[in-house]
C-alpha cells in the first residue's frame, strides 16, 4: 500500500503509541488513522471480514460529504466529531487539524463517553505532533501513484454497489 502522507519515523512512532494507548483503553476493536483522501497511515486491530482500506477511503469520503453539506446550510463550525451507533458496532470520527481523521470502531458494551474522552486526549496529542511537524518546516509530503485515484473510485464503485 503506498502512503498518502510520508511522516518522519520520529513522529510515526509516536502516532503508533498514541494509536495503540487508544485501542488498548478503549478496549475497541479497531483504530484507525487516515488522511483526507482517504489513504490509511496507521491502524490498530482490525474488523472481521472489511478490506480496512476500503473503510478507510469511505469513512474519508463520509467526512468530506458531511463537511460540504455544513458549508451549504452555512454552519461555520466545521465538522470535528462524528458518531454512528449500530447493532453490532459504533463509529467515533474525529477530525484532526483537517488533515487526518481518527476513527474508533468499538462495540455495544463499549461507553461511548469513555471512547469520547480518549479520543479528545488523543487528538490534542496529535494535533500538537502536527504543529511540531508543520513548524519544523517539512509540511506534509504527499506521494500518491498514478493509480490511486482509480483504485479509489474502483473500491467506493464496489462498496456502493454491495448496497
Amino acid at each position: 500500500m503506498t502512503r498518502g502522507v510520508i511522516l518522519p519515523a520520529k513522529i510515526l512512532d509516536e502516532i503508533e503509541k498514541l494509536l495503540n494507548r487508544l485501542y488498548k483503553k478503549t478496549e475497541a476493536t479497531a483504530v484507525l488513522l487516515i488522511d483526507v483522501s482517504g489513504q490509511l497511515i496507521s491502524s490498530k486491530g482490525r474488523v472481521e471480514g472489511v478490506d480496512i482500506a476500503s473503510l478507510a477511503a469511505l469513512i474519508a469520503s463520509d467526512i468530506a460529504a458531511v463537511t460540504e453539506m455544513s458549508k451549504l446550510i452555512g454552519d461555520s463550525n466545521r465538522l470535528k466529531l462524528r458518531f454512528h451507533e449500530g447493532e453490532n458496532a459504533s463509529v467515533l470520527t474525529s477530525k484532526v487539524k483537517d488533515k487526518f481523521i481518527l476513527t474508533t470502531i468499538f462495540k455495544p458494551p463499549v461507553q461511548i463517553g469513555l471512547v469520547r474522552l480518549y479520543t479528545r486526549e488523543v487528538v490534542t496529542k496529535l494535533l500538537a505532533l502536527v504543529d511540531q511537524f508543520e513548524t519544523n518546516g517539512s509540511g506534509v509530503t504527499r506521494v500518491v501513484d498514478a493509480d490511486f485515484s482509480a483504485s479509489l473510485a474502483d473500491e467506493m464503485e464496489r462498496a456502493f454497489s454491495e448496497l
